[in-house]
C-alpha cells in the first residue's frame, strides 16, 4: 500500500466555517501583467559573477550591489535592487530570490543548498555552469527550428489557398460535368464547408479548449496531472535523474545526512509529482527502508541510480557513489539534447511533407478523374 506524505492544514480561531473552494479570486486567470523568468543567458552571467565576488570573501550584501552595477542586461538588473533591498534588510539571500519572482525554481532551490551547506560561492558557479549550457542548448534548438517553421508557415499558405479556391473550383466543374469527386478531395472539400458555414462555432469551441487548459494547467491537480504525463517522455525522465543527482551530490559532499538532503533535493524540483515522490522518500527512510530500497519505489528513477545507490549505503560510500551517477547523467543528459535538436527539424519536415502531400493528391487526383471523363 502506497504511503502518502502527510499534509496538515492550519486555521485561525476565526475560520470557523469551512473555505469553499469558489472563494477563489478567478480575475487572476485573465491576468498578464505577470512577471516572466530571467532568460538563461543572464541568470548565467549573475551567478558567474556572484560566484567570483563570494569566492573572494566578498559578504553577499556587498556583492549584490556590485554585481547590479556591473550588470549589463536590463531584464535582470531592474529586480536586483528590490532583491539587494531584502537581503539588506535582513532576509536571506533565497527568500529574496523567490519575492522577485524572476529566478526560477531551480536557481531559488540550489541556492537555499548553498546557504545551508555554507557552500555558496561553489554553488553559484555550479549554477552559471548550468543556465549557460541550457541557454546554449536553446539557442541550438531555436536554431534548428527557424527553417521548419518558415516551412510550416508556407506549406499552411498552400493548404489554405488550395481548400479555399482550387478545390471549390474542382467542385463546380465536376458537378457540372456529373463526374464523382474523388473521395480525398470530397472530404476535403466537405472540412472546408464547415469551417466556412460555422466558424463562428469553431472559434468559441477552441476559445473553451483552450481557457479549460489554461485553468486545469493552473490548479495545483493540473500541475500534478501534466508532471505525471511529461514523466514518460524518456529525455525529461532522464533530466529529472540528472537534476536529482546533482541535488545530492551537492548536498552529501557536503556532509549533509541522507535524511536531510531529501527535503532540500525536493524544493529543487519544479515537477510538483516529483516534489512529491522525493517526500515520499524521507517517509520510507523513517520506516526503516534503505535509500536504494526507496528509490526503487520511484518507477521513473534510472536502475544505474538505483543500484548505485545500494552499493554505496552497503560500502559507505553514498556521496562518492551519488557523484559518479551525476557525472554519468550529466553526459547522457547533454547527449540527449544534442541528438534531440538534430532529429527535430527532419521529423517536422517531415510530418509537414505528408501533409502537404495529402492536399497536392486531392488537388491532382480530380484532374485525372476529369481526363477520363473527358
Amino acid at each position: 500500500m502506497p504511503i502518502e506524505p502527510h499534509i496538515t492544514t492550519s486555521r485561525t480561531n476565526n475560520d470557523k466555517n469551512p473555505v469553499s473552494v469558489w472563494n477563489r479570486d478567478v480575475t487572476s486567470l485573465f491576468k498578464i501583467n505577470y512577471t516572466p523568468k530571467a532568460p538563461y543567458r543572464e541568470l548565467s552571467v549573475f551567478s558567474r559573477k556572484l560566484s567570483f565576488l563570494l569566492g573572494a570573501g566578498i559578504p553577499i550584501k556587498t556583492a549584490l550591489g556590485i554585481v547590479s552595477e556591473q550588470l549589463q542586461e536590463r531584464g535582470l538588473r531592474k529586480h536586483l535592487t528590490k532583491l539587494n533591498t531584502k537581503v539588506q534588510q535582513g532576509e536571506s539571500f533565497s527568500s529574496a530570490l523567490k519575492d522577485t519572482s524572476v529566478f526560477p525554481a531551480f536557481f531559488c532551490g540550489f541556492v537555499a543548498i548553498g546557504e545551508a551547506t555554507a557552500k555558496l560561492p561553489q554553488v553559484m558557479e555550479q549554477l552559471a555552469d548550468f543556465y549557460e549550457e541550457q541557454a546554449q542548448t536553446k539557442d541550438e534548438l531555436v536554431a534548428a527550428l527557424i527553417y521548419p517553421i518558415a516551412v510550416a508557415v508556407l506549406m499552411l499558405g498552400v493548404i489554405i489557398m488550395a481548400i479555399t479556391f482550387v478545390l471549390p473550383g474542382y467542385s463546380r466543374i465536376f458537378a457540372a460535368t456529373g463526374a464523382p469527386l474523388p473521395t480525398l478531395t470530397r472530404g476535403l472539400l466537405h472540412i472546408s464547408q464547415a469551417v466556412t458555414e460555422h466558424g463562428h462555432w469553431v472559434v468559441i469551441i477552441i476559445s473553451v479548449v483552450v481557457f479549460s487548459c489554461i485553468f486545469f494547467a493552473k490548479s495545483t491537480p493540473g500541475r500534478v496531472f501534466i508532471g505525471k504525463i511529461i514523466l514518460r517522455i524518456p529525455i525529461i525522465k532522464l533530466g529529472v535523474n540528472f537534476h536529482i543527482t546533482q541535488a545530492l551530490h551537492l548536498l552529501l559532499s557536503a556532509g549533509l545526512p541522507i535524511s536531510q538532503a531529501l527535503p532540500l533535493t525536493a524544493d529543487v524540483m519544479e515537477n510538483l509529482q516529483v516534489k512529491k515522490d522525493i517526500h515520499k522518500l524521507s517517509i520510507y527512510l523513517e520506516i526503516g527502508k534503505s535509500f536504494g530500497e526507496a528509490l526503487g519505489e520511484i518507477p521513473y528513477i534510472d536502475h544505474l541510480l538505483i543500484n548505485l545507490a545500494r552499493i554505496g549505503e552497503e560500502t559507505g560510500c553514498l556521496p562518492q557513489t551519488i557523484e559518479k551517477c551525476q557525472i554519468y547523467f550529466t553526459r547522457s543528459y547533454k547527449r540527449a539534447i544534442k541528438r534531440l535538436n538534430k532529429l527535430i527539424e527532419p521529423i517536422i519536415t517531415l510530418v509537414l511533407g505528408i501533409g502537404l502531400g495529402i492536399i497536392m493528391l486531392a488537388i491532382i487526383l480530380p484532374t485525372f478523374e476529369l481526363a477520363t471523363v473527358i
